[in-house]
């Protein structure tokens, strides 16, 4: 991830701004938000929202896109909080640390999520306020309303449904549906949002919707290959209970290509792309 460095970065000092003045009483549950925010994210959602509109808008700048990256960043660290706590993963351990609600209970977990989740809208309504340009207006709350519906109930949070509720019932199709979902709803609103900053038309938006439901599902897809072991331990579903390893890292390469695909039917330079996705399919090799 060194050559994301400076996009970290920025990511990352963005955050930082939003964090400037805390009051003692909230004190708590700022850096339970905080810690969760900080505690080895890859930054992969926000960084592929700043290469979606560089793509687009054909450029180096991002500024313009940065908060809309962010506040992916925050919804999606928000959705990890809550995933991790006893009523729905149950998990102790988060990227090698203790999760959230071991360190600060599961009170201030729950809290932290909430904070977070409504600290993205706060991000975006801010930097709004500011426009003045009517286009870039209408642009920033298509990406807004497309942002939180992904993140809503008939996709991410959709997703962590199906995870709780059928359980006992799960097959392929079922866990294939729930990555679309649970996974890759929120890659896809940040390929698309970007997108939508950058100006970009219905049928880019298309393609780059069926370009991100393919990445999406193949990196989870990917994640289950790298965590088999300790998914076993505990018992998770995943596709693997499915489909042999062999037949998934198959699959992983059916989708790789379709993604590739997509991007190449773009009349836009979709390199930097194409090149950021095929690490994700890549990692761990």
């Amino acid at each position: 991830m060194s050559y994301y460095s400076d996009l970290i970065e920025s990511i990352d000092n963005y955050i930082y701004k939003n964090f400037t003045a805390v009051d003692e009483y909230q004190k708590k549950v700022y850096e339970s938000m905080t810690y969760s925010l900080f505690s080895g994210g890859k930054r992969i959602r926000p960084i592929l929202s700043i290469l979606a509109y560089k793509t687009i808008k054909n450029s180096d700048e991002y500024e313009e896109v940065l908060p809309f990256a962010v506040a992916i960043e925050l919804i999606h660290t928000y959705s990890l909080i809550h995933d991790d706590l006893p009523a729905m993963d149950d998990d102790d351990f988060r990227r090698g640390k203790p999760t959230n609600h071991k360190v600060y209970s599961e009170a201030i977990a729950i809290l932290a999520g909430d904070g977070l989740l409504n600290m993205a809208a706060e991000v975006l309504a801010k930097e709004m306020d500011s426009y003045e340009d009517l286009e870039k207006i209408k642009r920033a709350i298509k990406a807004m309303k497309y942002i939180f519906t992904a993140s809503g109930v008939h996709d991410m949070i959709g997703g962590q449904v199906i995870d709780v509720e059928y359980n006992d019932e799960m097959n392929y199709d079922i866990c294939e549906s729930m990555y679309k979902l649970k996974t890759a709803a929120l890659i896809r609103a940040s390929v698309v949002s970007g997108a939508i900053i950058a100006g970009a038309t219905e049928e880019e938006i298309a393609t780059l919707e069926e370009f991100s439901n393919c990445i999406g599902i193949a990196y989870q897809m990917k994640d289950d290959i790298l965590d088999s072991e300790i998914d076993k331990e505990k018992e998770k579903n995943t596709i693997l209970q499915f489909s042999s390893k062999e037949e998934i890292l198959e699959k992983i390469q059916q989708l790789t290509e379709r993604a590739n695909n997509e991007l190449e039917s773009l009349e836009h330079d979709a390199e930097e792309l194409k090149i950021f996705s095929d690490f994700l399919m890549n990692r761990g090799i």
